[in-house]
């Protein structure tokens, strides 16, 4: 499948609100009722972002895999590939999904790290720091027993990395570490074998793409039109400075030789006609570029940003779901078809 042929969603299941919190206490029959509800409402839908959680695999491995591999196989019932999300680096003041915290991959932020040498190679041997061998466990098991597995679009390596200031600071030793991680990753991955494409789904911002490009064998990238606002992100919030960061995707993407997916995209709203604007005007953009999509998000969850109030903490992105808690779809969030007809 290429790029633009992409339609589809990010998913998380509804009964938990952090990432740890959905897969120690993962819900199969909820899982398989919320997917078969998508299909039924977006039948063009055939590939869902879906966030795993390096956190409940240290706690328990069989149980993470066994419920892995059969998600992998609901979604395959509905012809929809999937793009696991190995790790995540964004982080939500208002309601974290929790991922890896910096002091787990830059050198000297904690006292534990202090002296190691962490992620120079993609070994785990003797004498290797003990974060790189619990990861290094993971990528094997996660990603070492799917390495042909069709079900798979594509493995994301990490959500978001690289949000911070520092990302424009070529001498920061936070913004080397990070990208030495992610190399790492990207390392890692190939040498277990792994046959699917590999990604990393950055945040709207040029220099972050460009510096995950290397080790992106599909460029993914989250393009929100934020119609409310973004302090750090003041090219989202006109229509006129969204269209030129697309275009500029296009281009590092075309001067690469590589791919383009927005596989977050669709910034929220509490009122669903303004949603629905919304979604209408960055998934227009986007199939005039001939962009591929994964909205965020098909379901109403209790992780951030996929609730109404009366759930939880909500912040600036509002309610980025589409279908509600009942099973419901949100008013005039069929649209959705438009831009992804059944083939």
């Amino acid at each position: 499948m290429q790029g633009r042929d992409v339609r589809g969603f990010n998913y998380d299941g509804s009964w938990g609100t952090s990432g740890l919190d959905l897969w120690q206490h993962h819900d199969h029959g909820r899982m398989a009722v919320e997917v078969a509800r998508g299909k039924e409402y977006f039948p063009g839908w055939n590939v869902a972002r879906w966030w795993l959680s390096h956190e409940a695999f240290q706690r328990d491995p069989e149980r993470f895999l066994a419920n892995f591999d059969a998600g992998l196989g609901l979604f395959a019932e509905h012809d929809i590939l999937v793009v696991p999300v190995l790790f995540n680096r964004w982080r939500d003041a208002v309601c974290d999904f929790g991922g890896v915290p910096l002091d787990h991959i830059v050198p000297d932020l904690s006292s534990w790290s202090l002296g190691e040498d962490l992620f120079r190679d993609a070994r785990a041997g003797d004498g290797a720091a003990e974060v790189q061998v619990l990861f290094r466990r993971y990528l094997d098991a996660v990603v070492g027993d799917h390495t042909r597995d069709e079900r798979i679009h594509s493995w994301d390596l990490c959500n978001e990395p690289l949000m911070g200031p520092y990302v424009e600071d070529p001498s920061s030793n936070i913004r080397s570490a990070e990208l030495r991680w992610l190399t790492w990753c990207y390392e890692v991955c190939k040498d277990i074998g792994a046959q699917q494409p590999l990604t990393i789904g950055n945040y709207p911002n040029t220099t972050a793409i460009r510096l995950t490009e290397p080790m992106s064998d599909i460029i993914s990238f989250h393009p929100y039109f934020m119609w409310n606002g973004s302090g750090n992100q003041p090219h989202t919030k006109t229509e006129e400075g969204f269209e030129a960061f697309l275009d500029e995707c296009v281009a590092i993407a075309r001067d690469a030789g590589k791919d383009l997916v927005g596989n977050e995209t669709v910034w929220g709203a509490r009122d669903d006609a303004k949603h629905v604007d919304v979604m209408r005007y960055t998934l227009g953009q986007l199939v005039a570029r001939d962009i591929g999509f994964t909205v965020h998000a098909l379901h109403h969850s209790l992780v951030a940003d996929l609730h109404r109030d009366e759930y939880g903490p909500v912040g600036r992105p509002e309610w980025l779901h589409f279908i509600e808690a009942d099973g419901s779809l949100r008013a005039g969030h069929e649209a959705f078809n438009e831009f992804a007809p059944p083939r």
